[in-house]
């Protein structure tokens, strides 16, 4: 019979055994100091005290719960309402991952395959060019287009379409096709006059010659919205944001939650903090785009990066199997990104942190939106964390310092 000093040494091996066999590591989760994140919380109220943003909200997650949530500041800096937990952001390229999931809904049905061209659900892409000198603009000398696009190729940005956000003539030219400043649809009322306008340029490379960032998501809103003959909105709605309860999120909001969004701001001329004078309308939109163009709240997209992290699955709810979130959030870029960083099938991929000047994980996944909303996933440490406010242009300070101070939380 064992002792108590040998029962307790056994048991504590037996543990460690499992969990270094589950989880790679003698330890089963980490935790988080949360005195660190103060520091985390002085920096954003230092930057809406002196007029750098009007508030922010931000999550983290993990180990299964929310352990930080912080609402601080304004949702409008002129009248200084304050900013509601929980609030309601237009959150521009965070939609692009949600198409992608829905992509690969697609995918696991048989109705669409990665190496499927794309021509083949949008004949209107045949016969494309490629822009031979971007600085002669969309209307300049071009060339015949080598290879078809790829499915594949819309979701990993390695397409050869653009977004125009670029310096060249080209790029500019392209922005005021698709966008007006807000990157909201210009004139269009459908998804399929963007389309028809990003096609009337050329591409800015040859498909699968390099990544670049591009309005692709776009295409792949139309390919899905062919094949299930479903509106975007409706396709979303029934196969991902009700089976994840994400009940704030839609292209358009209903009016009695009007006093949760946050409003959108810029700096002037002086340089002073004020409100955009175009809002996003949160009613009445009807291009239902894929590269932006979706609202959330915090909590909303939280769901959805669970259910990224939790393997495809969330409360009972299955939207992805197993193997195909493995596969979206893999590099499958090569080194066009550099060594450190690539891209999978909807989503940033830290390859090799080693490489890389940031503390976080390699396997973290990662996107963001233009008006400065972002998120990252980290598997290995069962992590989620989400920043939200509203201004443009975008730029990633406050994203670089949160993975600052959460990976130096981390015990």
């Amino acid at each position: 019979m064992m002792n108590s000093k040998t029962s307790y040494r056994s048991h504590f091996l037996i543990l460690n055994f499992f969990c270094f066999f589950l989880f790679g590591s003698l330890y089963c989760q980490t935790k988080l100091d949360i005195n660190q994140l103060v520091g985390f919380e002085n920096f954003i109220n230092k930057e809406i005290k002196n007029g750098e943003i009007a508030g922010a909200e931000v999550l983290i997650f993990k180990n299964n719960n929310i352990i930080w949530h912080k609402n601080l500041g304004y949702r409008n800096y002129l009248s200084k309402s304050p900013l509601k937990k929980n609030s309601i952001y237009y959150i521009q390229s965070m939609t692009k991952p949600i198409i992608s999931v829905a992509i690969m809904q697609l995918i696991e049905k048989g109705l669409l395959k990665l190496d499927d061209f794309a021509e083949s659900y949008i004949p209107e892409m045949k016969n494309l060019k490629v822009v031979i000198d971007p600085n002669k603009g969309i209307d300049g000398p071009a060339k015949d287009i080598e290879r078809k696009i790829t499915i594949k190729q819309l979701l990993t940005h390695t397409s050869g379409l653009s977004h125009g956000l670029g310096d060249n003539l080209y790029e500019k030219q392209l922005f005021k096709l698709l966008y007006n400043e807000l990157f909201d649809p210009a004139d269009y009322i459908k998804l399929e006059q963007r389309i028809e306008a990003l096609f009337k340029a050329p591409l800015v490379s040859q498909p699968g010659e390099k990544w670049y960032y591009s309005a692709s998501s776009d295409v792949l809103a139309l390919i899905l919205q062919r094949i299930t003959k479903k509106p975007i909105n409706i396709y979303l709605k029934e196969n991902i944001f009700d089976p994840l309860e994400m009940n704030d999120t839609g292209y358009n909001v209903n009016l009695n939650k009007e006093d949760r969004i946050m409003m959108v701001h810029l700096k002037n001329e002086e340089g002073e903090l004020i409100l955009s004078p175009t809002q996003v309308p949160i009613q009445g939109n009807t291009l239902y785009g894929g590269t932006h163009g979706l609202f959330a709240s915090i909590e909303d997209y939280l769901q959805f990066c669970r259910m990224i992290l939790n393997n495809g699955e969330l409360n009972g709810k299955k939207i992805l199997r197993k193997k195909s979130v493995k596969l979206m959030i893999k590099n499958h870029v090569q080194n066009f990104l550099g060594f450190s960083r690539g891209f999978g099938l909807g989503f940033g991929v830290l390859v090799n942190a080693e490489k890389d000047s940031s503390p976080a994980n390699s396997g973290q996944i990662y996107w963001g939106g233009y008006f400065k909303t972002h998120f990252f996933i980290d598997p290995k440490e069962d992590l989620i964390a989400i920043f939200m406010t509203q201004k443009f242009p975008d730029s990633y300070e406050y994203v670089v310092e949160l993975n600052k101070y959460i990976y130096k939380a981390i015990q």
